[in-house]
């Protein structure tokens, strides 16, 4: 577990105050030989609130109130995981997702004309319904 008191310690060394702006903190860090999910890490660390241990988010806004989708280096940096995912990978799943939709549509659309067809079939055969002859009465 990262310590304030480390990461700050590390950013006196380096001439840095720890209310600098989180650019210079990730630049001087990254120039310290850190991980990038550390630095990440770290910047979390030095803007927790001490009192109730709250953690300001300026930079994930974003994420949550936009249309774009999502680089798999974002996805990796917020999951704190990494992931091996291409563009390319995305947009075939996305392609078989649509594809797959299509062929649901088609069944669906089949099942519903022979659901009628039988319908229709049974009314005429029983002669009931729009077949119902009232001249045999």
């Amino acid at each position: 577990m990262l310590q304030r008191s480390q990461i700050e310690e590390i950013l006196r060394i380096n001439g840095l105050s720890p209310n600098a702006p989180d650019e210079e903190i990730k630049s001087v860090l990254l120039s310290a030989q850190w991980n990038e999910d550390d630095v990440e890490a770290a910047v979390l660390v030095l803007r927790e609130n001490q009192k109730d241990h709250s953690t300001r988010f300026d930079t994930l806004h974003k994420v949550f109130h936009t249309d774009d989708t999502l680089s798999p280096d974002a996805v990796s940096s917020l999951l704190g995981i990494k992931m091996n995912v291409s563009n390319e990978d995305v947009y075939l799943h996305k392609r078989r997702a649509q594809s797959s939709m299509g062929g649901t549509l088609l069944l669906l659309g089949l099942s519903l004309l022979v659901a009628a067809i039988f319908v229709l079939g049974s009314m005429w055969y029983l002669q009931v319904g729009i077949f119902y002859d009232i001249s045999n009465i």
